[in-house]
């Protein structure tokens, strides 16, 4: 190839590498203004926040799920040490939450435990984690389509309440949650579907609807140890023969 061939290629090749690098262009119909502190969802179909709740006995449990049910104790849930609530079960506490929509991100503060998720928007040149980082709160990737915000959190640290920690229904790393959130009018609606191949025979799904709420967040949370582990004191093991237990004092 002469000279003027190799200029030629370079000059097609240029802006062709610059493209694939450019982040994905969305409608302006494509992103919702998600933006604000949203109040506590309510079930869609259903009354309360009933829809909310992976019930002990749920037939969506696997055989693995109920057997660590029965023999978990009780009094070594992570709650008792101050240690956050995650997704989905986070949902279900009646606490606010604010959304900020970001160029490269979404940052999702939620009202308790001073859970701030960030989810990677698809695209915008954010380098994901490795294969051996797991997170308590997931690795979160986003996506606007349709009118909406659809974000995927996956690389869950086991978490032995994972599901549901009144029940102790744990999760697993192989957790999957896909919420969908979308405006009704001046209304959030939140779509999620949670899934977990050790845990869950079939997809957990759920709608909620939330109102906005005109309060900040009343943060930071600042859980006290004492107060986490007061109801300790009324709950006995379901191990007596074992040692007994002595929390470790930050």
């Amino acid at each position: 190839m002469n000279r003027n061939g190799w200029a030629l290629s370079l000059l097609v090749c240029v802006p062709l590498a610059w493209a694939a690098a450019s982040p994905p262009a969305y409608s302006q119909d494509a992103v919702p203004d998600l933006n604000g502190v949203w109040g506590w969802g309510r079930c869609i179909d259903g009354p309360g926040f009933s829809c909310l709740l992976l019930e002990a006995d749920d037939p969506r449990l696997t055989a693995r799920a109920r057997a660590f049910r029965d023999a978990f104790d009780e009094v070594a849930a992570p709650k008792y040490d101050c240690a956050p609530m995650t997704i989905p079960h986070m949902f279900s506490d009646p606490y606010s939450y604010r959304i900020e929509q970001l160029d490269d991100r979404v940052v999702i503060t939620h009202g308790k435990d001073d859970v701030v998720r960030t989810v990677w928007l698809e695209g915008r040149g954010h380098t994901p984690p490795a294969l051996n980082r797991y997170f308590v709160q997931g690795y979160a990737t986003g996506r606007y389509e349709d009118g909406a915000l659809v974000v995927v959190t996956t690389k869950f640290t086991f978490d032995p309440t994972g599901l549901n920690s009144d029940f102790k229904l744990p999760s697993s790393t192989q957790k999957r949650v896909t919420e969908r959130y979308t405006r009704e009018d001046d209304a959030l609606r939140l779509h999620v579907t949670v899934e977990d191949a050790f845990f869950l025979r079939e997809p957990w799904i759920f709608d909620v609807r939330s109102q906005p709420d005109d309060q900040p967040l009343d943060l930071p949370w600042d859980c006290q140890l004492e107060a986490a582990r007061q109801s300790l004191r009324l709950l006995p093991t379901e191990y007596p023969e074992d040692p007994e237990v002595v929390r470790i004092q930050p």
